[in-house]
């Protein structure tokens, strides 16, 4: 029997909403397929100006009508764009890019920690879908799928959901691949700009669901980049600003997802932050950390799961972390953890 797992959070059910409540979708859903309109290099100012979307203010929308979304949807398809938009929202996509709901994403400790956290911000960004977590035999599926009870939700919208969901996932988990065995699609999104998306296999059924099928037991996995690991509890404790904490988790995001690059330094970060140097400094020193000691703390926790891993060559691990050489990652390693590479494994 299928059981659907209780979550720590309170998951608001459609009959407990008022009909109108449910007919709004967050701003970022917008602001994303805007940047995916760009992407695909259609006329996204046009498209957006043409069911009263003002460009110029798109930044500060806070939400927007259902029937604008289905609207906007009628015009991308006459330009023959909507197959290829969940692709697109997917290419573009990164967890910074999600306006905090009241979760902070990133700062998941586990798997299953990031599952409970994607079903309450996906509640609070769109309120059409439902997303649910099932255990089935020894399987746990994530199912992103319609509130069938309040509207027959547009394709494209479950689509776009699922992508966003699985992005996530990836972004949170970059190197455990081995933690999803198996996507399941609805038959009316099979095309392969969809296929593609996914790196794993897929199979179809007509049941309208799109699920993601975890393996067994890997819901204790633990996020070696979440900002708990420098004891964030505390600072939620004492109240400081959401902002402060939601910056710090955008910091952290961008350094799980440019760690590869030797680019990689407080100039770049406070650039893609749109704040100074000194800014990021002064926000950093709240919480009893720097730069530096954030990115090392970042490095080493990746480095050591990569060697305990055992399936990347010491080269392939060195320019994964952002290194030129092997030399100069072993060098980093030891200064770090006092033992070399070779040694940890």
């Amino acid at each position: 029997m299928d059981v659907v797992k209780k979550l720590n959070y309170a998951i608001i059910h459609p009959e407990q909403n008022s009909y109108d409540i449910k007919q709004f979708v967050d701003g970022s859903w917008i602001r994303l397929i805007y940047m995916a309109l760009q992407q695909q290099n259609l006329p996204a100012n046009k498209l957006l100006s043409s069911v009263g979307i003002n460009v110029a203010s798109l930044r500060e929308l806070d939400s927007i009508q259902r029937d604008v979304v289905l609207k906007l949807y009628d015009n991308i398809a006459v330009y023959s764009g909507l197959d290829a938009l969940p692709a697109a929202v997917a290419a573009i996509f990164q967890l910074h890019f999600l306006r905090h709901t009241g979760v902070i994403v990133a700062d998941a400790k586990s798997l299953g920690d990031l599952l409970e956290k994607i079903i309450f911000a996906s509640e609070q960004m769109n309120k059409l879908i439902e997303v649910t977590l099932v255990v089935k035999g020894d399987c746990n599926l994530l199912v992103v799928s319609s509130r069938a009870e309040l509207v027959n939700v547009h394709r494209t919208t479950l689509e776009i959901g699922f992508c966003l969901v699985y992005k996530i996932i990836n972004q949170i988990f970059p190197a455990h691949l081995d933690i999803i065995s198996k996507i399941t699609l609805d038959l009316k999104s099979q095309r392969n700009s969809f296929e593609k998306i996914f790196d794993y296999p897929v199979t179809y059924t007509d049941s309208g669901k799109y699920v993601i099928v975890f393996k067994k037991n890997v819901l204790a996995t633990k996020n070696l980049f979440s900002t708990h690991s420098i004891g964030l509890e505390p600072f939620v404790d004492n109240k400081l600003s959401k902002t402060y904490i939601q910056l710090l988790s955008d910091i952290e995001n961008l350094m799980t997802e440019n760690i590869a690059s030797n680019n990689l330094n407080i100039v770049f970060v406070a650039e893609q932050m749109n704040i100074s140097v000194k800014t990021l400094q002064r926000r950093l020193k709240r919480f009893n950390t720097d730069f530096s000691t954030l990115l090392k703390t970042k490095k080493i926790n990746h480095a050591q799961m990569l060697l305990k891993q055992n399936k990347l060559s010491l080269i392939q691990i060195s320019y994964r972390l952002g290194f030129n050489s092997p030399s100069s990652f072993s060098r980093a390693f030891k200064k770090w953890t006092g033992v070399s590479p070779s040694d940890y494994q």
